[in-house]
């Protein structure tokens, strides 16, 4: 066999390898759907509520021109984020590294960093399905008055995902046992909700919080879909903060990251 055809076969085999790779771990996320649950169910039940309670109000909120549910759209999206990346992403890895599974498959010939791309394609699967929901659920169910500028649209998700992602991986780097992980992700989650106004905009609390929401991962991707799918153009600051946390994020997970 020649070269270019040995090189050939093994690129055919990766690729059949990694395909099946990405179909166990599939239905691993099926039988055990954390990332379903919070990443698409939470963000589903949270379009349901927001929606009857903009029907049951009416009107705008405030002078923004805007309804309740126009408002909270931004927000759901990047929870479904946040429970895909922090609740799921993490307690996944960590389990298989507490397992040995990690340490086991780096003895394959499949390298390890597959497995990690297959959990990272799931998750984005994931994510898109989110999407898909919040966008057209609060457009055809809720009557959400949305134009959708693709360009800044397309850039604001890539970056919020690419963030809170990149967050995931450290929490998944750092935190040593599944135990931890699962405290430490439960925290987490629900201090990123907080910054991301689910609870309260920063605009109400105004000062050094607003500041410190606004800043966050969380509220740095909400303020850049927010613009984004009313086909506006998002604010740089908010764009510079994700590309900064993205960095930052990707880099302390790959320095620090252990396969056993």
């Amino acid at each position: 066999m020649t070269a270019v055809g040995t090189r050939e076969s093994k690129s055919d085999n990766s690729g059949g390898h990694f395909s099946e790779l990405l179909k166990v771990e599939g239905k691993l996320a099926l039988r055990t759907p954390i990332g379903i649950g919070t990443g698409i169910g939470l963000p589903l039940i949270l379009l349901i509520v927001f929606g009857l309670i903009g029907d049951v109000q009416g009107g705008t909120v405030g002078n923004t021109g805007l309804t309740i549910i126009d408002l909270w759209v931004p927000t759901i999206m990047v929870i479904g984020f946040i429970g895909i990346s922090i609740s799921a992403l993490p307690i996944t890895i960590v389990r298989y590294r507490e397992i040995g599974w990690l340490r086991r498959i780096s003895t394959t010939p499949e390298p390890p960093s597959r497995l990690l791309a297959a959990q990272l394609v799931i998750n984005l699967i994931f994510a898109l399905a989110t999407i898909l929901i919040v966008i057209f659920g609060s457009e055809l169910i809720f009557g959400a008055s949305l134009t959708v500028g693709i360009p800044y649209f397309v850039l604001s998700i890539i970056l919020s995902i690419a963030e809170i992602f990149s967050l995931g991986l450290v929490v998944a780097a750092l935190v040593p046992s599944l135990t931890a992980v699962q405290g430490i992700t439960g925290g987490l989650f629900f201090l990123l909700l907080f910054l991301s106004g689910l609870w309260v905009q920063p605009a109400q609390v105004g000062g050094v919080l607003a500041t410190i929401m606004y800043y966050s991962p969380a509220g740095a991707a909400v303020q850049a879909l927010l613009y984004s799918v009313f086909n506006s153009p998002p604010p740089y600051t908010a764009i510079v903060t994700m590309i900064a946390y993205t960095v930052i994020f990707a880099f302390i997970a790959i320095r620090y990251f252990r396969w056993e």
